[in-house]
């Protein structure tokens, strides 16, 4: 006998324990909004309540008078019914802090009470005193599971229902047996065979309770991650429809600038390609007059060279730009770009009677396009030249500085001119937005663009008198 209901104990743990382990490895791999850690912590210490039960009984010599052993299983079997319960309210509403530390009182008390029936009083009265809480447990249970049953149709739900209420049912009977049987049980093998099948049912009935709570919470994983795939392709398809509309954009964009585009792209050529048309023009004069020296000829020939090279530089640089080009990276040194830039430079200060101040005290080195960073030098210094043109100040100045903070250069452009008028600050750098009248949208446009593309920021700083542009660039 004693044998039999150690195995039946056994079985129902071991069935037990396999429904934790799969619900241990599926919650691993899955994502839940229910609340699980009242349940699982149920299941685990019904498991481990079961398994201490089933060695308990093997040995057992006295029922009346059993063995602490059974004081630990019966504790865990109280907490596992006892987190049960409180699962079925968290279905409903946040288990209160009241509630958490009652129930914790609750268990306190129920280990030494349990106790001093165990070595004070028989096994009838301790069955009924477990039946009785555990009874208030599940009638508890069975109404939270009515309110939420309301709420959401679950099957699950109605079968764990079903199985708190036949709990309670074979709880009352077991009670119920005890009270009229007419004798005091002290052998395992005087336990009437009716009570041994009511309570084997119980955690039968246990054990389906635990199976349909383990359902419920994977239909309730299945239909978030349901959810989850409908609102990421969701997601998908509006980013899909946002690139559809920002190419739109784009193409009708690209349309209706096209021809102030090609304005601001004539006005970056007209320097260099007008230059080379003066020097046209006076190698002609002086062909008619026949008075072509040849140290002029060699002059002018270098001008115009040099004015081809920089229109080709400009080309090529935009070209690379607008088209996504492959550009390739050189390491130089900032200065000697500077001085090239000032070369070309040069006859247009001495035009307009302007100084130009360099402050090269730091040679750093930076990996770029030569020639794209010439153009913004150029661009930046054409600006200031404008500005200065405009500007009523005696003494007419640019001054370039380069200045190392850590591994950042510091490249400052500024002239004293009259500098950058408020309501041109927020639209300063968009593409073809005019502030000489002349085109030049394209310039600072350009200019950012150049340098974001070299790992690196250009902005205006606010000065009191004139303009002042800094571009930051890393070292190499």
């Amino acid at each position: 006998m004693k044998l039999q209901i150690a195995l039946y104990f056994l079985i129902l743990g071991t069935v037990q324990l396999g429904l934790l382990l799969g619900v241990y490895h599926y919650k691993h791999n899955h994502i839940s909004t229910l609340e699980s850690k009242y349940w699982t912590s149920s299941l685990a210490l019904s498991v481990l309540g079961l398994f201490i039960f089933s060695a308990g009984v093997f040995y057992i010599t006295d029922v009346k008078r059993p063995a602490f052993i059974f004081t630990i299983a019966n504790t865990l079997f109280y907490i596992a019914s006892l987190l049960q319960m409180l699962f079925c309210i968290s279905l409903n509403s946040t288990v209160s802090k009241v509630m958490k530390q009652s129930s914790l009182v609750s268990i306190i008390l129920f280990m030494p009470t349990f106790d001093y029936l165990r070595q004070n009083f028989d096994f009838e009265t301790r069955t009924i005193f477990m039946c009785g809480l555990i009874s208030i447990f599940y009638i508890i249970q069975i109404h939270q599971l009515n309110i939420y049953k309301n709420e959401i149709a679950s099957k699950q739900i109605k079968y764990l229902k079903y199985a708190t209420t036949f709990e309670l049912l074979l709880a009352f009977s077991r009670v119920s047996i005890l009270i009229f049987t007419a004798f005091s049980i002290r052998q395992v093998e005087q336990i009437p065979l009716i009570l041994t099948f009511v309570t084997l049912w119980q955690l039968v009935m246990n054990t389906l309770s635990f199976i349909a709570i383990a359902g419920y919470w994977t239909e309730i994983v299945s239909i978030s991650n349901h959810r989850f795939e409908l609102e990421n392709e969701r997601i998908n398809q509006l980013l899909k429809e946002q690139n559809k509309l920002i190419y739109s954009l784009s193409i009708a964009n690209k349309t209706a600038s096209t021809g102030a585009l090609a304005a601001s792209i004539a006005h970056e050529l007209n320097q260099p390609l007008g230059a080379s048309n003066l020097n046209i023009q006076l190698l002609t004069r002086q062909i008619e007059s026949n008075d072509l020296r040849p140290e002029a000829l060699k002059e002018i020939l270098a001008s115009l060279q040099k004015d081809n090279t920089r229109a080709s530089a400009i080309i090529k640089s935009l070209r690379s730009i607008f088209l996504n080009e492959e550009t390739e990276y050189y390491p130089i040194k900032i200065n000697s770009l500077i001085q090239e830039v000032v070369t070309i430079i040069e006859p247009e200060l001495n035009k307009h009677q302007i100084e130009l101040n360099l402050d090269l005290k730091y040679d750093a080195q930076i990996n770029c396009v030569p020639s794209q960073i010439k153009q913004v030098f150029l661009n930046l210094i054409n600006n200031s030249i404008f500005s200065l043109t405009n500007s009523n100040n005696q003494n007419k100045f640019i001054k370039l500085t380069v200045n190392l903070e850590g591994r950042t250069v510091h490249l400052d452009v500024y002239d004293n001119g009259v500098g950058i008028a408020t309501n041109r600050q927020d639209d300063l750098f968009e593409l073809l937005s005019e502030s000489k009248g002349t085109g030049m949208g394209l310039g600072l446009w350009l200019c950012r663009h150049i340098v974001t593309h070299h790992g690196g920021t250009l902005e205006n700083l606010n000065v009191s008198n004139g303009a002042l542009f800094r571009i930051k660039m890393h070292l190499t």
